[in-house]
């Protein structure tokens, strides 16, 4: 990959301007730079070694365009499909944290963010978990990737809801997939969502599920992100969208054993995945999961 004055370079229109360039804090799959041209700023995006084995830049692209149209994801400027280098708008707002999602009104503009995307934008390519786990795990056998040594309950697991879903999907929504609290910046008026490496069309409540994991949402604020996208409480889609906080945290798993394989960021990847394997087993050998599995 290029490195960011390479990046730089290619955009005429910045040539014998002044130009600023500092690097962001480093993602879990690329690098970002935040560069400033006479008073403007942009958001330069490398793609990390490796990361193209599970993320289509093509349908990436696409679908940040879309996401860009209906006024949530950020603008894109320029795009280099030869490397797959996005520059992009850089939004001007609070980058949310898990501490910063404590306060209910501010989850409930995020829900509507989510939502906006959801039913608003014009995503190609599908997201579906069960089919992304199995597409992961073929990823795993053929490079004989290292994955924490009982992961074969956790497999069963993640067989015997998908028989279970894949009965009863609802039709499937242009989704985000990868809604960490970094990812969300918020503009007072509205919240606006950036990174869609992973979007894709797939069951809205995984989108919850995910949105509830990555921050480490309780079931009090699980049952609040239900009437909020809802419009009112519903207890299946509680049910559908509590077991899939357990089937997210089992595929990033998957995820960070094959960024701990093929990545060269300097991120204890390993670490990260054990953590989230630890709490979906966890969840899925508790009392309520029957129960959800049963409602869902």
């Amino acid at each position: 990959m290029p490195d960011i004055d390479e990046v730089i370079n290619r955009v005429d229109e910045w040539k014998g301007k002044k130009v600023d360039i500092s690097e962001l804090t480093e993602g879990l799959t690329n690098s970002n730079y935040k560069i400033t041209v006479e008073g403007k700023s942009f958001v330069a995006r490398i793609p990390g070694h490796g990361s193209d084995i599970f993320i289509d830049r093509d349908v990436e692209l696409h679908n940040t365009l879309s996401a860009s149209d209906i006024g949530v994801g950020a603008r894109v400027f320029h795009s280099f499909e030869s490397d797959y280098i996005i520059i992009a708008e850089f939004i001007q707002g609070n980058v949310m944290s898990k501490e910063a999602f404590s306060d209910k009104d501010v989850i409930k503009r995020a829900v509507q963010s989510i939502k906006t995307v959801n039913t608003g934008a014009t995503f190609v390519s599908r997201f579906v978990m069960f089919d992304k786990f199995e597409e992961y795990m073929r990823i795993v056998r053929t490079h004989s990737i290292k994955i924490p040594v009982n992961f074969s309950e956790a497999e069963q697991f993640v067989i015997t809801v998908g028989k279970k879903f894949k009965k009863n999907m609802p039709e499937l929504l242009s989704c985000h997939n990868d809604l960490l609290a970094e990812n969300f910046i918020d503009q007072g008026d509205r919240m606006r969502i950036i990174d869609w490496e992973l979007s894709g069309l797939n069951d809205p409540c995984f989108e919850l599920g995910d949105f509830s994991v990555e921050q480490e949402f309780d079931e009090e604020v699980d049952r609040i992100i239900i009437e909020s996208y809802f419009g009112e409480f519903d207890e299946g889609k509680f049910a559908r969208t509590s077991i899939y906080k357990s089937m997210a945290d089992i595929l990033w798993t998957l995820w960070a054993m094959i960024q701990n394989h093929f990545s060269t960021l300097e991120f204890d990847y390993w670490q990260y995945g054990i953590e989230r394997f630890n709490r979906a087993m966890s969840a899925m050998n508790g009392k309520e999961f029957e129960k959800w599995l049963k409602m869902a």
